[in-house]
């Protein structure tokens, strides 16, 4: 069963704006979502192959095999990401001008 995930990217960041480190599923998460933002901020509409993020869900306990896609939603500037394999998608906001932004936006949304 897919779910969405809302996520707001602060929420994975620690005191000094860096990513949490404990619990170890946080962490996890936490790299998974600053993924995609890099993969999804990067400049050009083709991206560098080592910039392909790997699903994380387990559909039925089994690894899903897909690749993330993204884009940025022009309106809200959410970030809008899914596995077309598995289904599973969401939204991370407060993304834009954090260390992960490779847009060169520098404007940080609310």
């Amino acid at each position: 069963m897919a779910y969405i995930h809302i996520t707001d990217l602060t929420d994975y960041l620690d005191k000094n704006a860096d990513l949490v480190s404990e619990p170890t599923h946080s962490k996890t998460l936490a790299e998974f979502y600053t993924d995609i933002v890099f993969m999804t901020s990067y400049p050009d509409l083709e991206y560098p192959p080592e910039y392909n993020v790997k699903c994380h869900c387990r559909p039925k306990h089994k690894t899903c095999h897909g690749k993330i896609a993204g884009y940025i939603n022009p309106e809200t500037y959410y970030i809008v990401w899914m596995c077309p394999r598995c289904i599973d998608h969401g939204l991370i906001s407060n993304w834009r001008g954090s260390m992960w932004d490779l847009s060169n936006s520098g404007h940080i949304v609310q």
